[in-house]
C-alpha cells in the first residue's frame, strides 16, 4: 500500500477538522490515495468528541479565553490544543486495513511504536477494551490502541468508521497546562496525575525527527510513502464543509449526534 504524506504545519482549527474529513471522503471514494496527515494548531483549540456531550466543557471559560471549540469527526473525548502534533489516517478498508476496529488500531499502533523506539522511547499499546475512567478529558485515560510510557498516555486517537473505509485521527501533546486543563474540562488535580506532554517526560524530543522516525517505521511495515500536498478539489469540500458543519454552531454544540452529513 502507498501512503501520501502531508506535512500541513499550522492551520485554523475549524479547517483541520474539515481538511480531515475532505481528505477522508475523497479516499473513501477512490479519488485519493490512502493518506497519513500531520498537523498543528495555529491557536489555542478545544476538541471535542463526536458524541460527547458539551456539558463536559467549561464553555464560558474558553470563550473567555479565546479558546476555540470544535466537534471532532471522530469519536472520544476532549483534547485542549497548545502545544502538541496531531496526525489524521484516511484509507479504505482494504489489504492490511480489512480488517476490524481493533485491528486498524493495532496496526496503526504499532507503527507509532516503531517510530517512538526509533527514537529511544519504550512505549506500550493500551489492550483494554473496556473504559472505566469516564473523565471529560481524553488524556487523563487510556483506551485500546492508545499509545502509553509508563502508564502515562502520549498519544490519544479516535476513530470514524463507514462503510468504505476510516478516519483516524490522533494527537501528541508536547506540552500541557495542567490549570488551564482543570478549568477547561471542570476537573479534579488528581485527574490530572497521569496527564504529561511529550518534552515534559523526554525534554530532547524532536517533532522533525519523530515524523522522519514514523516514516521509517512505515516503510519497515511494507508501505510506501508519497510526499505531496492537499489537492484543489480536496480544499474546496473542506471550505464547503468548513462553512456547512465545523463553523455551524449546531454542529459543534449538538447533544445527541443527529447532524445530517
Amino acid at each position: 500500500m502507498v501512503f501520501r504524506f502531508i506535512d500541513s504545519g499550522k492551520i485554523d482549527p475549524f479547517l483541520n477538522m474539515a481538511i480531515d474529513e475532505a481528505i477522508s471522503i475523497f479516499v473513501r471514494e477512490g479519488k485519493s490515495p490512502p493518506t497519513i496527515r500531520f498537523y498543528e494548531w495555529d491557536g489555542p483549540a478545544l476538541t471535542v468528541g463526536e458524541f460527547q456531550r458539551i456539558e463536559e466543557i467549561n464553555i464560558n471559560f474558553c470563550n473567555l479565553q479565546g479558546i476555540h471549540i470544535v466537534r471532532r469527526p471522530t469519536g472520544g473525548k476532549g483534547i485542549l490544543h497548545l502545544e502538541d502534533l496531531t496526525y489524521s489516517i484516511s484509507s479504505r478498508k482494504e489489504g492490511v486495513f480489512s480488517g476490524n476496529l481493533f485491528r486498524t488500531y493495532e496496526i496503526i499502533a504499532k507503527i507509532f511504536v516503531n517510530a517512538f523506539n526509533l527514537q529511544g522511547i519504550t512505549t506500550e499499546i493500551k489492550k483494554e477494551k473496556r473504559i472505566v475512567n469516564r473523565t471529560s478529558l481524553c488524556f487523563a485515560r487510556s483506551s485500546f490502541g492508545e499509545i502509553c510510557y509508563r502508564d502515562i498516555k502520549i498519544l490519544g486517537s479516535a476513530q470514524k468508521r463507514w462503510k468504505e473505509g476510516f478516519l483516524q485521527q490522533g494527537t501528541m501533546p508536547i506540552f500541557v497546562n495542567k490549570a488551564l486543563l482543570k478549568e477547561v474540562f471542570l476537573l479534579k488535580d488528581e485527574e490530572l496525575s497521569s496527564v504529561f506532554g511529550i518534552k515534559e517526560i523526554f525534554p530532547d524530543f524532536d517533532i522533525m525527527g519523530f515524523k522522519n522516525s514514523f516514516k521509517l517505521s512505515l516503510i519497515k511495515e511494507g508501505f510506501d510513502i508519497v510526499e505531496d500536498s492537499l489537492r484543489q478539489d480536496e480544499l474546496l469540500i473542506a471550505k464547503k464543509l468548513l462553512l456547512e458543519k465545523y463553523k455551524n454552531s449546531y454542529w459543534t454544540y449538538k447533544q445527541n449526534g443527529s447532524f445530517k452529513d
